[in-house]
Order: C-alpha cells, then structure tokens, then sequence
C-alpha cells in the first residue's frame, strides 16, 4: 500500500507540472519491478494533440524504455480514471495492473460509465484498484476547472468593456464629424441654430431624439472645460429639441387619432355604392 501511495503522489507531481503549464491536471507513471520507467502528464494543447493523455505519454515512454510495445507485468498509476480511448490502450500494451485516484463520473472507462478493463469479450484482463488518493485528486481537478471558469468569466467582463469603449470612440468620432462646421463647431452656435441642427436627419440620423443624445454625449466628454455660458446655451438647445419631439409626438397622435374617422367615411361610401347598385339593378328587373 505505502509503495502504492508512493507511486501515486509520482503521478500528482506530473499532474501539477501539467496544471502549471495551463493543461488539465492529470498525471500519470509506470512501474516495472518497482522502478518507475514511464512518466506522463496532459500534453494535449502544447502538442496539438487529442491523443496527448497522461497515460498515452506514459505508456509510450514505458514501451520506448522496454523496447516493446507490450509493457507486460506493469502497473500504471494515474490521478483520474482512464477515459475509453486510454482504457484501450492500457488494454493493448497488456499492463497488469491499473490504480487510478478520482473518478470520472463524464467519462470514465473502468467502472464509471464503461468498463472496459475486465470486458468478458475482450483478450485481456487489468486488475483495478480505484479510489486511492482520490479526493486530494479530484480537489486538485475541481480547483482548476474553478478557477478556469473564474478566467473566462473576467476575460467575457473585459472584452465585454473593450467593447464598449470602441463603441464609445466610435460615438466620440461621430459626434466630432457630425458637430463640425466650416466656420466653427456646431456647438459653439446658438441655442436655436443647434437645435434646427440636430433636427436635421443629415446630422442626428433619427432626428431629435438622436440629437439629444449627442448633445448629452458632447456636454459630458466636455466637462469643465465647458463654461457657464456655454453650458447653459446647451441645455437651452436641449429644451428646444425637447420642444420639436413633445410636437411630433402630438403630430402623430393626431394623425392616428384622424385614421379611424377618415376609414368611416370611407366605410359609409363603399356602403352608399352597394346599396345603389342594388337598387339600380332591382329597378332594370
């Protein structure tokens, strides 16, 4: 048991150079006569390589050292139970005996979801010893899956910020091309003249509305840098645009409120004609 522990923290060593260098914490080794001859950890993202496992890059260190792809009267310690494709081939390089730590309830292949080892129609047989060392082992997997979630989170907060301040330059450098004027900036003219300005579909693309926002926009990047003077010629500006939505909204209004009247004139004609017709044809009768 004790060298069976021994061998194990082996493998959690490998498991925390693999979480160091940003991949899955599993680590993995092989034994022979008690001499380790294989050392493994995730290697899948710095190698480009699905197949990468812990146990895979053990397994092919094992067989290089044995000269031979069948690394007979072996025992392979990993922190997490072999998936089905690690399962293979732990099964086809005839290792005698496998003691893995956590489980994997998504996707283990020796009792979890599969088992593979000790498959009635299978050629060989592994003997299985699971659950040593397991939750050291699963709190190191359970830490790293956190704090990867923890990453992803901040950096959505960041581009999510990034985002916004592009979209926030974009406005700014709208605002400056929108308030240019030949003589001097747009709004730098009088209260009156920036209103019938931003009216214009030509400087605020939805009218009014738009205006006011740009307006707000210029007042607030501007801040103290705006005197007094100016500042209220602004808000005087803001007022009047204030004043031409309040008397398109009441525009609009009416003209809905006129739609009904005009459909029951039309209503009552088309009932006047009908009813002509029939009396004409009843008279031709």
């Amino acid at each position: 048991m004790q060298a069976d522990l021994d061998h194990l923290r082996e493998a959690i060593a490998e498991a925390q150079a693999a979480e160091a260098a940003g991949e899955v914490p599993v680590g993995a080794v092989v034994v022979h006569a008690a001499k380790i001859i294989g050392r493994g950890q995730n290697r899948v993202l710095r190698d480009s390589d699905p197949t990468a496992h812990a146990e895979i890059v053990a397994l092919r260190e094992a067989g290089r050292h044995l000269g031979n792809y069948r690394i007979e009267d072996c025992t392979l310690y990993v922190t997490l139970e072999p998936c089905a494709m690690c399962a293979g081939a732990i099964l086809h390089a005839r290792i005698a005996r496998l003691v893995y730590a956590a489980l994997d309830p998504k996707a283990g292949a020796c009792g979890s979801v599969l088992a593979v080892m000790n498959h009635p129609q299978l050629n060989h047989r592994v003997e299985v010893q699971p659950g040593l060392l397991a939750e050291e082992c699963g709190t190191l997997l359970t830490g790293f899956f956190r704090q990867r979630r923890k990453a992803k989170a901040a950096a959505r907060i960041l581009q999510n910020k990034e985002a916004a301040m592009t979209t926030k330059k974009k406005w700014s450098a709208k605002v400056d091309t929108d308030s240019t004027h030949p003589d001097e900036g747009l709004f730098n003219k009088s209260a009156s003249t920036i209103a019938k300005a931003l009216a214009s579909k030509k400087v605020s693309p939805k009218g009014p509305a738009s205006g006011i926002r740009m307006l707000n926009f210029y007042i607030n990047r501007a801040g103290k840098n705006l005197s007094q003077e100016r500042h209220a010629e602004l808000e005087k500006a803001k007022e009047k645009l204030s004043a031409i939505i309040a008397k398109q909204k009441a525009e609009i209004k009416k003209q809905k409120a006129e739609k009904p009247h005009t459909s029951a004139k039309s209503a009552t004609k088309k009932a006047a004609k009908k009813s002509a017709v029939r009396k004409s044809g009843t008279k031709s009768k």
